[in-house]
């Protein structure tokens, strides 16, 4: 029997050395029946032109300016769609995949139908042992959504494919139907949590999410974000997570999940300013207010002008 056709996504954004890692390592995939789509958003590096040159196979959608994460992939999961491609791939245009993940990811997801998209263990790139993301949780009363097994040192006897509440937007495969059914990443999240969105909606719609310790993704975590806790990040951050829980969080998870949000940035505030980023934590705040307002994003912190 033929293999399903799956698409790769990739959305980039003026990190042409970081996104030809990513494509070198989806063209090393096991799996035959594979297209890569690369969503370059405006890039002003080379990007487009790059992966052009270099990768003849690739196919390219480029856009005028930064649309953002969301914009972009739901931009590849339309192309996709129109070429009938069974599952999509997404990658982080930093992160890189062994040559046989989408192969263990696609033997994961036709073992349970329930499941709408399963995810691989993600590893920091350096070292390449200690995990990033080995499933998450979604705890809206205590306003917590964090990643399972995060820094851990991997030992394989210790893990095994299992249930989980949300995929990170890292790398993740999925059901073209259901990504379509679900219409996408919302776009209104600009930055960071759309992912957590896209996995409780979906959920909401009756699906499972899994995640397996077998296909593994290497991660240069926020390379593509300036910095594990620049302004920009924590501004967004803070911002989507606040877009979040005013949309999903119930009536009667709001008192703890209020407490559980201001014990945990305070504590973040504190730890920043001790390290001197102040600005970090300026920006952190002022993303919660925005987030809590549906303020306007100041100009220092849109996509479009970076």
């Amino acid at each position: 029997m033929d293999k399903p056709a799956v698409a790769a996504i990739v959305v980039n954004w003026n990190q042409k050395e970081l996104l030809v890692e990513a494509v070198q390592s989806l063209l090393n995939s096991d799996w035959g029946n594979l297209v890569v789509l690369v969503v370059d958003n405006g890039s002003q590096d080379g990007s487009f032109n790059e992966i052009t040159r270099r990768f003849p196979s690739v196919k390219l959608l480029g856009n005028d300016s930064n649309l953002g994460f969301a914009a972009g992939n739901n931009q590849g999961i339309q192309w996709a769609l129109r070429a009938g491609v069974e599952y999509l791939f997404f990658l982080n245009n930093d992160a890189t995949i062994e040559s046989d993940t989408i192969t263990r990811l696609v033997a994961e997801i036709e073992r349970n139908s329930k499941y709408a998209a399963v995810a691989p263990y993600i590893f920091y790139t350096q070292p390449k042992d200690m995990i990033w993301f080995g499933g998450g949780e979604v705890k809206l009363w205590r306003g917590r959504i964090a990643h399972r097994h995060l820094r851990e040192k991997f030992r394989a006897s210790d893990h095994q494919p299992t249930v989980t509440d949300y995929l990170t937007g890292c790398c993740f495969l999925a059901r073209t139907s259901a990504m379509v059914a679900a219409n996408g990443f919302d776009v209104g999240y600009v930055f960071y949590s759309e992912d957590v969105d896209l996995c409780l909606r979906l959920r909401s719609a009756g699906w499972l999410l899994g995640v397996t310790p077998e296909a593994k993704v290497y991660h240069r975590v926020s390379a593509s974000a300036m910095g594990a806790w620049s302004p920009f990040k924590a501004y967004h951050r803070a911002r989507s997570s606040m877009i979040l829980f005013r949309r999903f969080a119930r009536w009667w998870e709001w008192p703890t999940l209020i407490v559980g949000s201001l014990i945990a940035a305070m504590i973040i505030t504190a730890k920043l300013v001790v390290e001197g980023k102040s600005d970090t934590a300026s920006a952190l705040w002022s993303g919660a207010i925005s987030g809590i307002l549906d303020g306007e994003i100041p100009d220092r912190f849109q996509l479009r002008k970076r």
